[in-house]
């Protein structure tokens, strides 16, 4: 009996030491999945931009392949990187299983929100993506020993990107953008998981918004061309544009260049135009804002010169002269649009969306004039028609056929514009110079979506119809208060 107990009290010592060793198993398997905090050497080499250094606020977010949700972000402090993590704190049980080490890394010039969703980190800056600057690296190695990543960033631009910095512009950058018929402006706008970088490119000459340096602004984008050209750069203001001028220049990609300040003016430097001195008030407004219209064609150096001719919803004209469907920038045919297609018949695969009105950065007129220029919508085209508004001679002005529009609205009965008939290009033929004229609205025919809505005009005949959007015809800008 003695014997028996004695062999029962052993059993529940071994049952108790078995079910400690458990406990003590299961809290260890316990401590590994809650995982250690990592520890990150990273080293940032170079400057940021060919003109500038690394700052204090400059920030650096670092994706490691394979690794959902959690990133790295390093931020300049007191000449010293820093750094935490974003969108959890990374352990270094999230490193288990990564298998081949790589990271990308972005750099962009103001605060951005980062957000992660179906395999990729999106970038915004004010709920829009930064059409500017951004520095990055991407398939770069780096190594983890215990509880440390070890890696060093040698941030570079993306290929065929240069920057221009335009001095004395701080206080008020978002007042002012960059254009010029040969740059696109470029953002990136996520990294997947995979560490592809995916950006956004608008068309050449769309404009360029700008970033805050030291004693100026920076703008960026991509070049379009190589070797030696002729550049006109603009910088619009609502109240002004400045033009400067350099021919026979070779623009070389990763470089910076540095531009006068706007209040330098006068010889090779900036010329500057008021917008006032090229618009006139016939008395049209709208929930009491004022809408002026150009004295020329966008493009046109004077009233009676035809301009450049504008596919719907493409921003390059000069130097255009062949408008087939295989060239246009929102689809090869009419039945293969990307953009601004309302309905799936016009739509490539099936493809909708919801825009029925040029967005700014695919209007001509706003690409070659900033602030608050635009190409006119048909319902301004229809006021403009109006016999209560504005009365129409078919005349002959400096020698050339149009349409001389004056207002009949009281105090501007003086005050006109004239429209030359400046004809359409179809394919590569120019057609009805002389006798016709049409003239974009930035208005998508609704009821087809490969159409556009256009002024048209011949000897007592003023109308607007619909007309395939890969044509070319000029744009006759307005300003809107």
């Amino acid at each position: 009996m003695a014997m028996k107990k004695a062999l029962l009290l052993f059993c529940m010592a071994a049952g108790l030491i078995s079910c400690a060793k458990d406990i003590l198993d299961n809290e260890k398997d316990n401590t590994q999945k809650e995982g250690v905090p990592m520890t990150f050497n990273v080293t940032v080499l170079e400057t940021k931009a060919a003109k500038t250094d690394w700052a204090d606020g400059d920030k650096i977010y670092v994706f490691f392949n394979g690794l959902e949700t959690k990133y790295l972000v390093l931020e300049r402090s007191s000449g010293v990187w820093t750094n935490t993590s974003g969108g959890g704190t990374l352990l270094d049980t999230d490193f288990d299983g990564l298998g081949t080490k790589k990271l990308t890394a972005v750099h962009f010039p103001v605060a951005l929100d980062v957000a992660y969703a179906d395999g990729k980190f999106s970038f915004t800056s004010g709920g829009k993506p930064l059409y500017n600057y951004y520095l990055y690296e991407t398939g770069k190695d780096y190594t983890v020993d215990g509880t440390t990543v070890t890696a060093t960033l040698s941030m570079g631009k993306p290929a065929n990107m240069v920057q221009f910095h335009v001095a004395g512009i701080q206080d008020n950058i978002a007042d002012y953008t960059f254009g010029c018929s040969k740059i696109k402006p470029v953002a990136c706008t996520s990294v997947g998981t995979d560490g592809a970088i995916t950006e956004s490119v608008l068309q050449a000459g769309a404009r360029l918004s700008g970033v805050a340096d030291s004693d100026g602004a920076i703008f960026a984008g991509l070049l379009t061309t190589t070797g030696a050209a002729n550049y006109k750069f603009t910088v619009a203001s609502d109240a002004n544009i400045y033009t400067l001028t350099r021919d026979d220049k070779t623009l070389t990609a990763g470089k910076m260049y540095n531009f006068p300040s706007l209040s330098t003016t006068g010889g090779s430097n900036w010329a500057v135009t008021a917008a006032s001195d090229l618009y006139v008030d016939l008395g049209f407004e709208v929930g009491g804002k004022k809408i002026y219209w150009a004295k020329c064609n966008v493009g046109a150096a004077n009233p009676e010169n035809y301009g450049y001719y504008f596919a719907w919803g493409e921003t390059t004209g000069e130097g255009k002269n062949y408008y087939p469907w295989s060239t246009y920038a929102w689809g090869s045919s009419k039945t293969a649009l990307t953009k601004y297609c309302n309905n799936s018949s016009s739509g490539k695969d099936g493809f909708t969306d919801a825009l029925t009105t040029l967005l700014p950065e695919d209007d001509a007129a706003y690409a070659d004039l900033g602030g608050k220029w635009r190409t006119p919508t048909d319902a301004e085209w229809t006021w403009l028609l109006d016999n209560n508004n504005c009365t129409w001679t078919w005349t002959s002005q400096s020698g050339v056929t149009g349409v001389l529009v004056t207002s009949k609205i009281a105090g501007y009965t003086s005050n006109t514009i004239f429209l030359p008939a400046a004809g359409f290009w179809h394919d590569a033929y120019a057609t009805e110079v002389g006798s016709h004229g049409y003239y974009w609205s930035s208005s998508l025919d609704e009821s087809q979506s490969a159409n556009s809505l256009y002024l048209y005009f011949a000897y007592s005949n003023y109308k607007r119809l619909s007309g395939t959007r890969n044509c070319g015809l000029p744009v006759r800008p307005v300003y809107s208060e």
